[in-house]
């Protein structure tokens, strides 16, 4: 049985510019190409002007580029949408400065300055940053994780207690937001915040039709610092090991014989 475990993929390589040496610019783009027309006009030898036959074949020749620019341009913002519902595989680097990687599903395309930016859940991303892109339409049953994305489902695993250092075999039932890749090993991602589930997704034993507690709104009461305190906010997750049942509610795990009320909505 795996071990569910936090983010904890990193990359810690430091990357620094090196200013010993610059590679020239290559590509001409049709800035360039105007100030060399420019400069070429205002250095002509004024007893031997420009023809007007060259000048004409050279502005065409810009007016050319301007066009090859607009449909790159136009192409590339056509492939951008296109990817809206579509899975991909990408990269992501929190707030740690970690880098992770996950599968999910785009949910919209945004323009920030002259970069386009992907939605996924809370992530955005740039094009940059995905390795592989997977129909939507064509997602066959070998790519199974993809299937339990935005489900609830019910998982059988091992948690490690962070003071004892013991292991418990406990029932996961919860709602998958997002796939994690781990070592090329898919995981769903359960819940938010500090105690934000990754579990294997070979350790996922059934999809759950009608979810009893997880996703509704419900109310209920901890024991902090000695004092009892309200909590309340949609149920993520329920965690069942040998002794009690909890379900994880606004950063709080609340005992099931604790929650007072249980609705679909705040």
């Amino acid at each position: 049985m795996s071990t569910t475990s936090a983010l904890t993929t990193s990359e810690s390589s430091y990357f620094q510019l090196d200013t010993s040496s610059r590679e020239p610019v290559q590509d001409m783009g049709k800035d360039e190409f105007i100030q060399l027309l420019v400069t070429q006009l205002k250095y002509q030898d004024p007893f031997e002007p420009m023809d007007n036959t060259e000048m004409v074949a050279q502005l065409a020749q810009f007016s050319a580029l301007e066009q090859m620019m607009n449909v790159a341009q136009a192409t590339e913002k056509q492939m951008i949408h296109s990817m809206i519902g579509d899975y991909v595989e990408y990269s992501y680097t929190n707030d740690e400065g970690q880098t992770e990687y996950y599968i999910g599903k785009v949910d919209y395309v945004k323009l920030s300055g002259s970069e386009y930016l992907l939605g996924l859940g809370d992530h955005e991303i740039s094009l940059d940053n995905v390795y592989q892109v997977y129909d939507a339409d064509n997602i066959t049953t070998n790519s199974s994780p993809f299937e339990v994305i935005g489900k609830t489902v019910q998982a059988i695993t091992t948690t490690i207690d962070d003071t004892t250092g013991l292991s418990t075999e406990v029932i996961i039932e919860g709602e998958v937001l997002g796939i994690k890749l781990i070592d090329s090993e898919a995981h769903v991602i359960i819940g938010t915040g500090e105690y934000e589930l990754v579990i294997p997704f070979d350790d996922v034993q059934t999809i759950v039709e009608k979810p009893s507690v997880t996703g509704r709104y419900v109310v209920g009461t901890v024991i902090e610092d000695g004092e009892e305190i309200e909590v309340e906010g949609y149920a993520e997750y329920i965690s069942i090991d040998e002794s009690n049942t909890y379900i994880y509610v606004n950063g709080y795990f609340v005992k099931f014989e604790d929650i007072t009320d249980v609705r679909d909505s705040e």
